[in-house]
């Protein structure tokens, strides 16, 4: 029998990374990521489901609430990833490693002595593809696997779209108000600010775009964006891009 003990603050966030990418009707002991969690941290897969319902009670963004009853180190877990979600990556990286040999919990010791042997090119990138497989699964999850447009439902045609791009602002890459899951030929649009959304996630489209495209991204879409189960897109973030979207048709083309 798993022994009792109190949550350290790497389970907690090893769960939290478990939560966010996980549908909330999953969670209970059935779920093959929280057997593999739980056996992986010495306890029952009761307890697994137990804590992402706790952590649940804590999501503001929810509709609907988990358990009401949330340990003090949960809610201290949950405010530090409101305020820089890159910190769960490590949890991450030890979910995805289920076979590498692990003390209760997972050791970020060990995860940063391998990640120091590395160069500092190949450091950056394993912490990008990291960072961009975990807001990928996020985001996903968030939209119940669909284009937020279309309804598209395959996984292979569908990407996690920043508002605010990867590259443009490292601060704002994994927060979950900053992506939305759309098909690859609105994903395109989008990234290039060639469509938008207003505050009420209708989309716009770019004054330069020819009519036949316009009539091509607007078949089979939805007026307004199908909202996320939680995390809605963030205003600030969606005024950014339309910024962006009004700067490059006010740019006059090279040559």
């Amino acid at each position: 029998m798993a022994e009792r003990r109190n949550w350290t603050e790497d389970e907690v966030t090893e769960a939290l990374s478990l939560y966010l990418r996980l549908p909330f009707g999953k969670f209970h002991s059935r779920t093959p990521q929280i057997i593999r969690m739980a056996e992986r941290i010495k306890r029952t897969p009761s307890s697994v489901a137990m804590k992402l319902s706790n952590l649940a009670a804590l999501d503001e963004t929810l509709p609907q609430k988990g358990l009401a009853k949330a340990s003090a180190m949960g809610r201290q877990v949950w405010a530090r990833f409101r305020r820089d979600p890159s910190f769960v990556l490590v949890a991450f990286e030890a979910q995805l490693q289920p076979s590498r040999p692990q003390m209760p919990g997972f050791s970020e010791q060990r995860q940063a002595d391998w990640i120091a042997k590395q160069s500092e090119v190949t450091r950056r990138a394993v912490v990008q593809r990291r960072g961009q497989s975990f807001f990928r699964e996020m985001i996903l999850n968030n939209y119940r696997s669909r284009c937020a447009l279309t309804g598209l439902d395959d996984a292979r045609l569908l990407t996690a779209s920043h508002i605010i791009g990867w590259q443009e602002d490292d601060t704002h890459r994994l927060y979950p108000e900053n992506g939305i899951c759309l098909n690859a030929l609105h994903d395109r649009a989008f990234d290039r600010h060639l469509i938008s959304f207003d505050d009420d996630y209708r989309m716009i489209l770019a004054d330069d775009l020819p009519s036949e495209t316009k009539r091509k991204l607007t078949a089979g879409a939805s007026e307004r964006l199908q909202l996320p189960e939680r995390f809605l897109p963030g205003p600030a973030f969606l005024m950014h891009h339309r910024q962006r979207m009004v700067e490059r048709q006010n740019t006059p083309p090279l040559g």
